[in-house]
């Protein structure tokens, strides 16, 4: 290993060595060694959760220094630390969530720690306040607490959102970190909820929507009265983004798409219910959010570009982001967390084809260091680089996506990797799944359909109600784009997805069966009705929005089955591989069990694999190493090289 420094940096480089067979799965299923980083306030110390022998723990260290302390681990593996927040220099909010399971689906119950940075003083935060012994049990059995704000200015308090039977629905409560004396200051009575609080704790922002309302609404709360004022009304499905995100006195920062296919930060007047000009905007990608100051002033934004982007405008963030970028050339580099006079800054720093690494810079010393990488068993492996591409689908429309080919010069056998969501996107960042089917010697296709997010709202609006329609043509259309590449064997191909991914898999197995070898579906849909009508569990205004979005599962039941792969099981003839966890909270794992149990009958070939305490990510060390192992076998298999 060779060092070298510029601009007091540390910069890492590192020899390449291969990968061998057998140990591709292994090292590709490891958990990042460590995420969630941040520095405290004063910037004497950081913290991080990590991930060590199997075990999940919050550490701690000076600034800058390798040397961590074990701060807090959860017992029970099934339980998942969330993140991590300075509740001041001294102490730290720990969120954690705990399956459960309820009328026969899992969810996950959110907890939040309270612990001194030397591991004392652990308290769970929850309101012991002598009313909620008349409460039904069933609140404390199945309700949560989450963070809404720490309170920058105020160390022993926080602002929390818990449920409260008063209101019939979350509230917001101050709550003392020492003590876990419940105080609330905001109800959520009358169906409402989304609240948003400024630096002092105090509720601006808020929405209401009736039970049965196809709209919500948008309120403003001028800090220091009482009333909620309504300032935005918004159809819940197909109408235009509106998003606060920031006070600017008695304006707002949002973000909206009004006008315009891509979104962008306006100034909304309360007074007068009118949109300013384009504050932040740029051209062609969508602004995702801004970012704050620990004063709460706009300070940057983040924009979708092929990596998430953070675009500083203030002039102090701007002159530290730049040095940074001058020194960590040719990475993308993300100012993560800072301390409170900026000096102390911790970076999140990223390429196409290597892991995240995290550096430290001291301004006020003018010193900087590498301090962690997310997968040090990985720096020394080359990899390639996702390439990105562009093409039509076959009715004209232009896709784009990203083609990852293995390094060497020999023809590849392809892969097919649709990504969730479905209103989520692919990006050209470093993705250890992509990595592991590329070591393993295959090409990898990832296709920002229809439907994706990020890309402009014409671009997801195209995909509504087009599950296993348009949407699925253009993945199909991308395998058509993949083949005229020389080094893509699209005659030897697999469809591996996960989550909606995964449904496309499975319907690329019924209505393409002659493209593909096999299939390999993770935590995967396989009957929209079931699922629609699962989801919804009578709730009017989410199905109005999954109407819009994917159909009713009455009025469009017809058109649901005929791209459902359970309701067109007859058609299924290549191998199918099913992997689903039974604490999956996001997609049923009877979606996965109805498919094998109904393919099994026929002998049709199907493996289904079931993980006890598998969740919808497959966070748990062993169970990401089952499915990497699972993968890679199954593949071999059916999709030799």
């Amino acid at each position: 290993m060779k060092i070298f420094y510029f601009f007091c940096f540390l910069v890492v480089t590192v020899i390449t060595q291969p990968v061998f067979a057998g140990e591709i799965a292994d090292r590709f299923s490891q958990l990042p060694i460590v995420k969630q980083a941040s520095v405290s306030p004063d910037g004497r110390h950081m913290v991080g959760v990590f991930h060590l022998d199997g075990k999940v723990v919050v550490m701690t260290s000076p600034f800058a220094s390798k040397q961590t302390t074990a701060v807090v681990s959860l017992r029970n593996p099934a339980d998942r630390i969330e993140s991590v927040y300075w509740a001041n220099n001294e102490r730290l909010l720990v969120t954690a969530s705990i399956p459960k399971v309820a009328n026969g689906s899992a969810f996950r119950q959110e907890v939040i720690y309270a612990v001194n940075i030397d591991g004392s003083k652990n308290v769970t935060i929850e309101n012991t306040s002598p009313y909620k012994q008349d409460e039904s049990p069933w609140i404390k059995q199945y309700t949560g607490v989450s963070i809404v704000n720490t309170l920058a200015d105020d160390d022993e308090h926080i602002i929390v959102e818990a449920y409260d039977e008063r209101d019939n629905n979350y509230a917001l409560f101050k709550v003392n970190i020492y003590s876990s004396a419940f105080e609330k200051v905001e109800s959520g009575a009358n169906n409402r909820y989304g609240f948003v609080t400024n630096r002092a704790g105090q509720a601006v922002f808020s929405i209401t929507q009736g039970k049965n309302d196809d709209f919500r609404t948008i309120h403003f709360k001028k800090p220091g009265t009482a009333e909620w004022v309504a300032i935005k009304q918004l159809k819940l499905a197909g109408d235009v983004l509106f998003k606060p995100v920031a006070i600017d006195g008695e304006n707002l920062y949002v973000i909206t798409n009004l006008n315009s296919d891509h979104s962008y930060v306006s100034r909304f007047d309360t007074k007068s219910g009118e949109l300013s000009p384009p504050v932040l905007q740029e051209p062609g990608y969508d602004i995702a959010n801004v970012i704050l100051d620990s004063n709460e002033q706009l300070v940057g934004y983040v924009s979708n570009r092929d990596f998430s982007k953070h675009v500083y405008v203030a002039e102090q963030q701007k002159l530290r982001s730049d040095k940074i970028d001058a020194a960590l050339k040719g990475r993308e580099n993300y100012l993560v967390s800072l301390s409170q006079d900026l000096s102390k800054v911790l970076i999140y720093s990223t390429t196409a084809n290597a892991p995240a690494r995290y550096y430290t810079f001291d301004f006020s010393a003018n010193k900087a260091g590498f301090w962690f990488s997310q997968y040090p068993h990985l720096e020394k492996v080359a990899m390639p680089i996702p390439q990105p591409i562009q093409f039509k689908a076959r009715d004209g429309y232009q896709l784009s996506g990203y083609l990852t080919l293995p390094l060497g010069d020999a023809k590849a056998p392809l892969i097919v990797y649709p990504h969730g969501g479905p209103t989520a996107r692919d990006y050209q960042e470093f993705d250890t799944n992509v990595q592991f089917f590329s070591q393993m010697g295959y090409a990898v296709l990832q296709v920002n359909f229809r439907g994706s997010d990020g890309l402009g709202t014409r671009h997801e609006v195209a995909g509504y109600r087009q599950w296993g329609r348009l949407m699925q043509d253009d993945v199909m259309d991308g395998v058509a784009y993949a083949a005229t590449i020389p080094r893509v064997d699209a005659k030897k191909s697999c469809v591996v997805g996960a989550s909606y991914g995964g449904y496309v898999a499975l319907v690329a197995a019924f209505r393409d069966p002659s493209q593909f070898q096999c299939f390999v579906s993770v935590s995967g849909v396989t009957d929209l009705v079931s699922m629609l009508r699962q989801d919804v569990d009578g709730f009017a205004p989410r199905r109005i929005l999954y109407e819009a979005k994917v159909g009713d599962f009455e009025k469009d039941a017809q058109m649901l089955n005929a791209v459902s792969p359970l309701q067109q099981i007859g058609k299924i003839t290549k191998p199918v591989l099913l992997i689903h966890g039974l604490k999956d909270t996001q997609v049923h794992y009877s979606q996965s069990t109805k498919l094998y149990e109904q393919m099994r009958d026929k002998n049709l070939p199907v493996r289904y694999v079931e993980l006890e305490n598998g969740t919808h990510y497959f966070d748990e060390a062993e169970d990401r190493k089952l499915l990497f192992n699972e993968m890679e076998s199954f593949l071999k298999q059916h999709l030799p090289l």
